[in-house]
């Protein structure tokens, strides 16, 4: 991106058993843990805070740092996706510009925070969760968003309710072989 598009913004934020929001990162990172996790309200309206204070600079002025980043991330446990995505979407919809794009690429099944699959029991509680992806989606789609889905093949991803969220945008679901993760990613965003 930073070759055809360096005055665009990117930024990123990160999922295991919290949400860390690096934005363009230009800044320290912000994490949200615990209670938060389960709090649709703090999590939408953090997350535009955080689209506005961490989305300031271009690409060709962070991609260098979000590089470093995003190379130094490693795979540790749960899975905080639920409140990682409304975070990206309340983000992503700060910036105000018609188009912007989410790119959710997990590797695991939603187990942490709202949206989680892993305590599921009831009719009740996959309707729950459910409401919760659509209403993203929804809101999204208001914003005029594009949510774009990477998952891992062989990996357990409840694509079923991830993928409302592409649907509902016109966003594109790929399931990619982890050695394939770079191109799949690069094409997405081109």
């Amino acid at each position: 991106m930073s070759n055809g598009a360096q005055n665009r913004k990117i930024g990123v934020v990160s999922f295991n058993n919290e949400v860390t929001v690096y934005g363009d990162g230009g800044q320290d990172a912000m994490t949200i843990a615990g209670d938060k996790l389960y709090d649709q309200e703090y999590l939408m309206t953090n997350g535009a805070q955080q689209g506005q204070e961490r989305m300031k600079l271009s690409v060709k002025d962070s991609a260098k740092e979000l590089q470093k980043k995003i190379m130094s991330m490693e795979e540790t446990g749960p899975t905080a996706l639920g409140p990682a995505v409304a975070t990206s979407i309340a983000m992503a919809a700060a910036s105000g510009v018609q188009g912007s794009q989410v790119v959710i690429c997990t590797d695991g099944l939603a187990n942490v925070g709202l949206g989680s699959f892993d305590e599921a029991k009831t009719d009740d509680d996959f309707a729950a969760i459910e409401k919760f992806y659509t209403t993203l989606g929804e809101f999204a789609k208001e914003k005029g968003l594009t949510i774009n889905i990477i998952s891992i093949i062989g990996d357990d991803c409840n694509l079923d309710a991830l993928s409302k969220l592409a649907e509902m945008t016109n966003g594109e679901i790929e399931r990619v072989n982890p050695i394939d993760l770079t191109n799949n990613f690069a094409n997405i965003l081109s």
